[in-house]
């Protein structure tokens, strides 16, 4: 699928192909050329593919990922429960196709691997979503019926033990990567998601008062949170020269490389429950164990609950100290 604008002897052209169907179409400004662009992809997209309606899971993720995702905090959330749903079933497996038995069995497998009722909830949300916009945009007739969610469990979740982050930032410098050894310490002293530390920039970190602000959040509140001495040290050498650059040079996919063969290393490959999110499990944990109250512990983790008073303390970073004491301790 591709598509662009160009300039032209008398306006502006958009020009769009998808699955080798090419559509053109004459504007008068750059900004009325874009605006077609997105048109007629809609309706190459939304066409018949081959005989009948159907549309396939990896078709049904790009449609979702455009008009549903597309620009929110939750997009980078999203794309990757999607993309579990394409791993599991395969990308051109038709998403009519898709029947409750084989959500069920695609459940206990994620069960297996030790996702939690809540985060396999989540995936198969994302695939519901991706059934509904497909009915929407006449790709699918109708909304086929799936299992109800599963009941959330107050189970424990896995953490990191201290041999295994010494273990995990050895082999980072041993395979002359220390960044990934300073994000992993980053990541576990500030209870951040992943995609928040992703999109950390060089002008979000004041050194000075020892605080970050993560702009891109998941519920999409900005917060700001101090940081520890920990912290501090791990994140200073990567700071960009130009402020406006982002901070840490990996991308998930990259980051997770890195991770995996790390765990392969340590002897813990077939440790699925351990993954980058549970650097925030681990925070999380070491912050209640020490005594941090749950309205300080959501508004340093940025969870949703106490949103009335999230756009308060983004910016009160001194009522989260105990955060901090309880992390240097």
């Amino acid at each position: 699928m591709t598509g662009s604008v160009r300039r032209h002897s008398d306006g502006w052209i958009a020009d769009v192909t998808v699955d080798g169907v090419r559509r053109t179409r004459k504007a008068r400004t750059k900004a009325e050329a874009l605006a077609v662009k997105r048109e007629l992809l809609e309706q190459l997209l939304a066409r018949p593919s081959g005989p009948g309606n159907g549309i396939t899971l990896k078709e049904a993720r790009e449609l979702s990922l455009r008009i549903r995702w597309k620009g929110l905090a939750y997009e980078r959330t999203a794309e990757i429960y999607s993309q579990s749903a394409l791993d599991y079933f395969g990308a051109d497996t038709q998403l009519g196709e898709i029947t409750a038995p084989m959500i069920q069995g695609w459940r206990q497998k994620l069960a297996a691997k030790g996702n939690r009722p809540d985060t396999i909830n989540k995936k198969v949300s994302a695939v519901r979503a991706m059934m509904a916009d497909a009915v929407l945009h006449g790709r699918l007739e109708a909304m086929p019926s799936l299992p109800r969610q599963l009941t959330k469990r107050n189970t424990k979740d896995r953490v990191f033990s201290d041999q295994e982050v010494v273990g995990l930032c050895a082999y980072f410098q041993a395979i002359e990567q220390p960044a990934a050894a300073d994000l992993l310490v980053f990541l576990l002293e500030t209870c951040c998601r992943w995609g928040e530390a992703e999109k950390l920039k060089g002008q979000d970190v004041s050194l000075k008062q020892g605080t970050v602000t993560f702009w891109s959040t998941k519920n999409g509140r900005p917060r700001s949170v101090p940081l520890t001495r920990r912290a501090i040290d791990a994140i200073t050498p990567h700071l960009p020269p130009v402020p406006g650059h982002r901070v840490w040079p990996y991308s998930y996919c990259t980051y997770r490389r890195h991770f995996a063969s790390g765990k392969e290393a340590l002897g813990l490959a077939d440790d699925e429950a351990l993954t980058i999110h549970t650097t925030r499990h681990t925070c999380a944990s070491k912050l209640a164990s020490r005594g941090v109250s749950q309205g300080q512990l959501m508004a340093f983790g940025g969870w949703e609950s106490l949103a009335a008073v999230q756009r308060y303390m983004h910016l009160q970073t001194g009522a989260l100290a105990a955060c901090v004491a309880a992390l240097e301790a």
